[in-house]
């Protein structure tokens, strides 16, 4: 076998290859539906490796950057502003007879290549299902950061919680969770997440999401809102952009509320709101390094993409 550099002539292999995974996930995650993968070509930016057996491609690692503040270290100081490249789903992908090692063989010489392009960190989302996969990237210091989960739009039959009741807010109401979402910010910060925010990020990010495109959706309490889940059309990866999908963006209940069935409550609204209105299927994108969020989530969404990182020591 041989590692060679991702060139345009491998695109269309690759996508075969993509296509084969994507369907392999798909058989796993039933709510999960087959989609047209995106054109490849782009991944011939000297930054990808193509595995080559006996002229055929049996595998393929690209990445996209790199890009300077990684993991939302923007606007912190130069030092921790960290630089790294990010390979999506589609962007690597390992025939089902390739020789062992395939993963590990090319990962060594992409991130090669990715080191010096200034990149010490690595981000990679996998399916959630390509055990090989995560197995070879464990051995090479990955750890799992996020994840994508997806569940079908039905209700879930949650309790009612005296004294709160569920809307949909008004749009231009964003000020309405601005210091909900101040609080999950707050939160990302501490033990175990270490996200990384200073004051200066956390007010330019609270700006910005004001202006998203998305709905709002809040359990109210004696006229406050005390919990709040944001949605919006397109997700975070290709599968997440289709006319009968919706996706969660954001998520918070106030600590003095948490473990009384306001946020089953909330998600419960939600999924009878948008099965109304004809979606078929609810994403969610969060963190699994967040135990509050991922315990939620992980009871009611199946996950179905799992995002790895690393950091190398240093940059010759």
């Amino acid at each position: 076998m041989d590692i060679v550099a991702f060139e345009l002539c491998h695109a269309a292999e690759a996508v075969c290859l993509a296509e084969k995974q994507l369907n392999d996930e798909c058989a796993a995650v039933s709510a999960l539906q087959k989609a047209s993968v995106p054109e490849l070509q782009s991944l011939a930016n000297g930054l990808g490796v193509a595995a080559m057996e006996n002229g055929r491609l049996v595998g393929y690692l690209g990445a996209y950057g790199p890009f300077k503040g990684m993991f939302g270290t923007w606007g912190t100081c130069f030092e921790r502003q960290f630089v790294g490249v990010f390979s999506p789903i589609q962007a690597h992908g390992v025939a089902p007879d390739a020789p062992p090692k395939t993963w590990q063989r090319m990962y060594q010489a992409a991130a090669e290549k990715w080191v010096q392009a200034g990149a010490a960190h690595h981000a990679i989302a996998l399916y959630e299902h390509d055990a090989a996969a995560k197995a070879a990237l464990f051995r090479y210091s990955f750890g799992q950061r996020c994840a994508d989960a997806i569940r079908l739009v039905e209700p879930i039959g949650a309790a009612a919680v005296p004294g709160v009741s569920c809307c949909e807010l008004p749009a231009g109401s964003a000020e309405l969770v601005r210091e909900l979402r101040r609080g999950l910010d707050e939160h990302l910060c501490k033990s175990p997440c270490f996200m990384a925010r200073t004051d200066e990020g956390r007010h330019a990010w609270l700006e910005a999401v004001k202006h998203r495109d998305s709905r709002l959706f809040a359990a109210m309490a004696a006229g406050e809102v005390i919990s709040f889940i944001e949605v919006t059309d397109a997700g975070e990866n290709f599968l997440t952009d289709r006319p009968e999908m919706r996706n969660i963006c954001g998520a918070y209940c106030v600590p003095e509320w948490r473990g009384k069935g306001v946020s089953k409550l909330l998600l419960d609204h939600v999924l009878q709101t948008l099965q109304a209105e004809g979606a078929r299927c609810l994403g969610v994108d969060y963190e699994t390094i967040n135990p509050t969020a991922a315990g939620f989530w992980e009871k009611y969404f199946e996950p179905y993409t799992a995002s790895l990182v690393r950091r190398v020591d240093c940059i010759p």
